[in-house]
């Protein structure tokens, strides 16, 4: 089977993502011990990721998940024992106009996000509650020990 050879141009795009995704790898992870989170969005879906907070509890973890232009009706949570993902349907559509080093325009619709708990927990018994944009899950945590009595 022959490939088809890519063009100048496309090989120079591809050139230019490789270095601006390693660019963003480099750049982040410097930041990263400072907890500096920068938002994300894939073009592809129209969809943003949303910012979020985990708080981890003897008890629970909380989750709190910032969700502005977003009704009460049009979010999905999905929890299993280790992750949390979180989908919501906006009110309006977001348009950027001239973002990024070529000017382009977009629209945003949706928020997803996927969340890797650092616990276990009950996902039968979790709680949200959503607020002024503002969503907060509340996940129990599974009771992992159990004490052994000795014969």
């Amino acid at each position: 089977m022959s490939e088809k050879k890519k063009s100048l141009f496309d090989q120079f795009m591809d050139y230019v993502s490789e270095l601006d995704k390693r660019f963003d790898e480099t750049f982040y992870s410097l930041l990263r011990p400072f907890r500096t989170t920068r938002p994300s969005w894939d073009p592809d879906k129209c969809c943003l990721v949303p910012l979020i907070d985990v708080q981890e509890y003897p008890e629970e973890i909380i989750v709190t998940a910032d969700l502005p232009y977003v009704d009460k009706e049009n979010i999905d949570i999905n929890a299993t024992e280790t992750t949390l993902d979180i989908d919501a349907k906006m009110r309006n559509a977001i348009k950027f106009e001239r973002w990024g080093t070529v000017q382009r325009e977009i629209s945003f619709d949706c928020y997803h996000r996927s969340i890797k708990l650092p616990s276990r927990v009950d996902s039968e018994k979790a709680k949200a509650e959503f607020k002024g944009g503002i969503l907060r899950i509340s996940l129990p945590k599974t009771i992992s020990k159990q004490k052994i009595e000795i014969d």
